[in-house]
């Protein structure tokens, strides 16, 4: 069942890429792409985003990266992986944590992206869940709070690894109850 929702998850994020780069080449005024999982694997082989913008040069230079994560995860009733992944596997998949670490990212960045399908609860406990989760696991790290847009929240964080180095997370909660 997993592989199901896996591949309808890249079926539909490449559907949407493409959409959006028929748009981007139709536009006189746009000069970047989005890029969706699976085109262009890292160099050293350590991880993907969901989607990326980039412009529209030889190298296609990425500009801004997106982790789209579902609240809850797949087949659970409140389980994330939003923050951090599961603490007791080791695993590395939570969306904050992979652009801490640098898996997702680059560091001449100052902004990277999070998607949310909100699937159960409300969008007002999810906040309240993430930024407690946020608040134990990276108290440096500043918590999600509203910007100006209807379910868009803004967050900032510190990179593990560079410790004079901060970004900040856009997110953009979509309500699928």
């Amino acid at each position: 069942m997993i592989e199901k929702i896996n591949v309808k998850k890249v079926i539909n994020t490449v559907g949407s890429v493409e959409t959006f780069n028929i748009i981007g080449t139709n536009s006189t005024i746009l000069n970047s792409w989005i890029g969706a999982q699976k085109e262009h694997e890292r160099e050293i082989g350590s991880g993907r985003e969901d989607i990326y913008f980039h412009l529209n040069d030889d190298k296609h230079t990425r500009i801004f990266y997106m982790e789209a994560k579902h609240l809850p995860m797949n087949k659970t009733k409140d389980k994330d992986e939003y923050v951090s992944g599961d603490e007791e596997s080791g695993k590395i998949s939570g969306g904050i944590q992979r652009y801490k670490i640098l898996i997702h990212g680059n560091p001449i960045l100052n902004y990277y992206g999070m998607p949310a399908y909100i699937e159960n609860k409300t969008i007002e406990s999810w906040v309240v869940s993430i930024n407690k989760k946020l608040e134990k696991i990276y108290p440096e790290d500043k918590p999600l709070r509203p910007i100006s847009y209807q379910n868009e929240y803004i967050s900032t964080h510190r990179y593990t690894t560079l410790n004079d180095k901060w970004f900040s997370m856009h997110h953009f909660w979509i309500n699928l109850t």
